[in-house]
């Protein structure tokens, strides 16, 4: 009952020659002094980090299932040559290691093995398959490798089933386990995966879909279709198929005349969904305000609050090449160099898989970089997450994960993206609230950059496409992998969320693409170029046909992962490292022979035309025809209402007596505080040799970092600064304070490390709950008015701090459930910004540096409590029933943006080496985060940073807020520099192992440096430490 039952020496798949033979391989690492079986050991640490389990050991093998006609004696005699390290791992060929005595003396507990289901993508298999064709260069196309791991655990507490450590090392929607129990292991009867082929697709024509149905059909068509289509818009498609015109052009290429076929049907969906669309923030909204009694009509508030800004600032500057309607934002950097940014959202996709989805979502933001303008240059990766608690202890649904399990898949799932494609991560954040169970957020971000012109003389940031031009699919095949993955994202998550639309990701297989496709920009061979991404080849060739108002392609020529995929789902796939590439005609040979010298597979799929329509074939059969007209722009406008009213929360009170220094050790240990260091140490901040100010700064490079700061050319000292901003708990009070907050947070994290804040560009990504009104969301008129006051302060902030939104994302079907058990994330932006940086050996870090360093508070406390993190903290230990109150305001940008100048040009002038933002947890917690970095002492007096209460004062969140260090020195200068700006002068740096915080004469805190260290770092460790 323990094997499965497949036969395991010889396949002969359709249509080959030659026999395959089944060859097992396994490894596992040697036993004794200085030697570790790491894998096993992780295994036991998050067994004790998240579950308390102590566990006496646990080993690991690895298994390599190779599926060639190569002789197994011939694999044999090379294994250690591919598949194992013979100095710290043993291996073996046809045989169960479990069944070696030697290596495994003692009868186990349970075993369990875990692998990939068929079809999966598989990385590991897929690298050894390279390695195993250059060692045996004859070996058969069809050839494969699938691999898997098997646990050997030990001393196992009592009471712990084999079935539930199954659960916790694989995902069964992605993952097959076989297992053996203690019954089992002393019965010698142990687990034994065995390869299995993809499963055969049978390729159906198209069908044709009668539309001529009543509209509860049309709505049932698709729900059950995951269509995710409204019926205004299925109403539309079936008034055009109504048309006789439309009809009379159908029947002159022989397709259906009177309704579309499920090529079509699928198409329009992908294209119309709100993921593509963004169909609410292009809505029509009612807006009514009860608490002021405005009432107003808002027509798209992109267009209104984000595109009239960025465009009315883009008259005034020269340095805005390209917003919105490309990949990503560009901005010229300087003479020979632009930048370009983008952030995604993965977040459906992660909540079903987590390492999966998150791979995906930060390669596949490498690639909107790569498919920017002519072809851009990774260069950095930023990543933000929304979790639940890690250590949730509360009920959860049967198919949601855990929060830490959530955490570690996505992390590992976004380190491996960014480490294996060589591009250094180098800002982010991670948040947690209780309302993030039900859906992650994962924000992945990238930075690019591109010559401003290439040797031919064109401009990089501009597409140049032509009637005529040939369409290639370059990189990876197309499979049955990210199906439905666009509509799927336009849905709530719920218990029947499909598994089709996940994908994992190969970043090797991506970076030999993205060096070929820079080659090939820097020749000249490229006309247009975008990723595929949501709604695969329907979307990117789609979207490139605009530029020459048509396309025909052959869906019979693209290549792909398993044969007998039906041409819709050869349209819509969402297959990984794929990119759409258009190329003149006179440069196809240099084009082909480039991409075979890299490796790199590339077809020619289509062809642009002129004529209008968006022509899809299979052979010779015309299986869509649509007008690109109608395709992009034949979605109706949708027409919503919205409506405010203050959310009624009971205000924050904090206790009589508190002992303060007691609540700022709670506090650094708060998740949403505490130090991601042994997360964020995962990435690999150094590769490419750009990074000057990395995530973690000060003495023991373990003091947090406000931004990122690259130096992208090397031997130039011209830097570019990356920060972030996010405030999500905010939004309990109001959505357009919390999108304020974001905005300045970025700013003034770019101001630390010394940004020209007159040339900064932000990226706005929203992810909000559903805010349309309806059985399942009652509540969605009020969820609509969060969105529009969000959206006008975005407008607001951004318009006072002259700062341009150039791309951006939003995401906004961030539910889980249904009816009462619905759980809706908190309504949240992430505000990214890039800006320049004149030279990058003036900047500034938020440690403390020196002894008798003289401290200064920019900006001023004020009562703002309202959803703060003490308010949070409190209320969790019954210390306090509110989190309500005054939330931070943004209430005179323009001055702070006059500050802002002031204080940023200081840092670059060499005045200022010590700044840091105040943010969660105030002024506390910001100086002693600088303690921290310095590992150095300092006393402060907050009396007279503000007219508020000593709680404002020191655990207040205002914005606008900094603490400053200036050596003794520079201090005169520094102050008549920032002469006509609110600075006020807090204490000096001390070289002793303790912070002092007073107010006036009386001492409020006093904490040992070393204690707030160990509160601040030990939270989020989660490794399970060294036992």
């Amino acid at each position: 009952m323990f094997k499965e039952r497949i036969h395991r020496h010889s396949i002969i798949p359709v249509g080959a020659v030659a026999i395959m033979n089944i060859t097992r391989v396994e490894v596992t690492p040697k036993q004794g002094a200085g030697l570790s079986d790491v894998r096993g050991d992780i295994v036991r640490r998050q067994l004790l980090a998240d579950h308390d389990l102590k566990v006496g050991d646990v080993r690991s093998i690895v298994g390599f299932l190779i599926s060639s006609s190569i002789d197994s004696g011939e694999i044999s005699n090379r294994v250690d040559d591919l598949f194992a390290d013979p100095i710290i791992e043993h291996s073996c060929t046809d045989e169960l290691f479990i069944t070696n005595n030697q290596q495994f003396q003692n009868t186990p507990d349970a075993v369990i093995s875990v692998g990939f289901k068929a079809g999966v993508t598989d990385n590991p298999g897929a690298a050894a398959l390279d390695g195993f064709k250059t060692i045996f260069p004859n070996t058969e196309e069809g050839s494969k490798i699938s691999t898997y791991i098997t646990y050997i655990f030990y001393d196992l507490p009592n009471g712990i089933t084999t079935q539930w450590l199954a659960d916790i090392l694989h995902n069964q929607l992605i993952q097959r386990a076989i297992m053996s129990d203690k019954e089992a292991c002393n019965n010698q009867d142990w687990p034994e995966i065995q390869y299995t082929e993809k499963p055969k697709q049978v390729f159906e024509s198209p069908k044709h879909v009668s539309l001529e149905i009543s509209d509860e059909a049309l709505i049932e068509l698709s729900e059950t279709g995951l269509l995710a289509l409204n019926l205004e818009e299925m109403q539309t498609i079936q008034s055009h198929y109504r048309d006789d015109k439309v009809r009379e052009s159908r029947r002159a290429v022989g397709i259906v005349q009177e309704a579309p076929t499920d090529v079509e049907l699928e198409c329009l969906a992908q294209t119309w969904s709100e993921h593509c669309k963004h169909k609410i923030f292009a809505s029509k909204i009612h807006h009514t305000d009860l608490e002021t009694g405005e009432k107003a009509t808002i027509d798209s508030i992109f267009k209104t609050h984000i595109m009239n800004p960025t465009h009315d600032m883009q008259k005034e500057v020269d340095w805005l090449l390209s917003v919105f309607h490309d990949n990503s934002g560009v901005i010229s950097w300087d003479d020979d160099w632009s930048i370009c940014m983008k952030a995604e959202t993965h977040n459906s996709p992660s909540a079903l898989d987590p390492y999966g989805g998150a791979m995906t979502g930060i390669v596949g933001v490498n690639r909107d970089i790569l498919g920017t303008g002519l072809g851009a240059r990774p260069i950095a990766n930023t990543d933000v997450f929304c979790f639940g608690p890690p250590n949730w202890e509360g009920d959860l649904p049967d198919n949601l994960f855990h929060p830490s399990r959530v955490l570690r898949g996505v992390h590992a799932g976004v380190r491996v993206g960014g480490n294996e494609s060589g591009i250094p991560t180098i800002n982010g954040a991670i948040v947690f609230d209780d309302r993030y169970i039900g859906k992650p957020l994962v924000y992945c971000g990238t930075v690019g950059i591109m010559p401003r012109r290439l040797n031919d003389g064109r401009e990089s940031h501009i597409k140049t496409p032509t009637s005529g031009d040939i369409v290639y699919m370059v990189g990876g095949r197309v499979g049955y992998d990210g199906i439905h993955g666009a509509t799927f994202s336009s849905l709530e998550l719920t218990e029947e969320s499909p598994s089709s639309a996940v994908q994992i990701g190969d970043p090797i297989t991506q970076k030999k693409m993205i060096d070929m496709v820079l080659e090939a920009r820097d020749m000249g061979l490229i006309t247009c170029i975008t990723d595929n991404g949501a709604g695969g080849l329907s979307s990117s060739i789609g979207e490139m046909a605009e530029y020459t108002n048509g396309c025909e392609i052959d869906l019979a020529k693209v290549p792909l992962k398993q044969q007998g995929l039906s041409a819709w789902e050869i349209l819509v796939s969402e297959s990984q490292e794929r990119m759409t590439i258009a190329i003149s005609g006179k440069d196809i040979a240099e084009f082909e022979a480039l991409a075979d010298l890299h490796e790199v597979e590339a077809t020619a799929v289509a062809e642009f035309t002129s004529t209008g329509l968006f022509h899809v074939k299979y052979n010779e059969d015309t299986v869509a025809f649509l007008p690109i007209e109608f395709l992009h722009d034949g979605v109706p406008q949708l027409e919503l209402q919205s409506e405010w009213s203050p959310p009624q929360l009971v205000n924050f009170k904090p206790p009589q007596d508190a002992d303060h220094s007691q609540l700022l050790l709670g506090m650094l240990a708060r998740p949403n505080i505490a130090s991601k260091e042994t997360w964020v140490r995962q990435y690999d901040h150094e590769v490419i040799a750009q990074t000057v100010v990395k995530p973690f700064v000060g003495v023991e490079r373990d003091g947090p970092g406000d931004a990122g700061l690259i130096a992208p050319i090397h031997g130039s000292t011209h830097g570019l600064v990356v920060s972030c901003g996010i405030n999500p708990r905010y939004s309990d009070i109001d959505a357009g304070a919390m999108a304020a907050a974001s905005i300045d947070e970025a700013v003034r994290n770019a101001v630390c490390a010394g940004v020209d804040v007159d040339k900064m560009a932000g990226l706005d990504n929203f992810c909000w709950p559903d805010p349309i009104e309806s059985e399942k969301t009652p509540d969605g008129k009020f969820k609509l008015a969060q969105l529009v006051r969000a959206n006008r302060e975005l407008e607001r902030v951004c318009r006072a701090y002259r700062l341009p939104c150039v791309s951006g994302k939003d995401s906004m079907k961030n539910d889980y459930g249904k009816g009462e058990n619905k759980i809706s994330i908190p309504p949240t932006l992430l505000f990214s910004l890039f800006g320049d940086h004149p030279d990058v050996r003036y900047t500034a870090t938020s440690d403390l540096k020196n002894d008798g360093e003289r401290l200064y508070l920019v900006g001023t406390s004020h009562n703002e409590l309202g959803a703060s993190e003490i308010s949070f903290m409190l209320r969790e230990q019954n210390d306090s029933i509110g989190i309500g109150g005054n939330v931070p305001k943004l209430d005179d940008p323009k001055g702070n943006l006059s500050t802002y100048r002031a204080l940023s040009k200081s840092i670059r002038s060499g005045l200022v080496k010590t700044s840091h933002d105040c943010s969660e947890g105030g002024v506390a917690v910001a100086i002693a985060e600088m303690c921290i970095g310095g590992r150095i002492g300092a006393i402060i007096d907050v009396d007279g940073t503000g007219d508020e209460s000593l709680w404002a004062r020191l655990w207040g969140e205002s914005l606008g807020r900094f603490i400053i260090g200036v050596s003794p020195e520079k201090e005169s200068e520094w102050l008549k520099s920032m002469s006509g700006h609110g600075i006020t002068y807090l204490g000096e740096t001390t070289n002793q192992d303790n912070l002092l915080i007073r107010d006036g004469f009386d001492d409020i805190i006093n904490l040992k440096v070393t204690d707030m260290v160990d509160s601040w770092q030990n939270t989020l460790d989660m490794t399970g430490g060294g036992n």
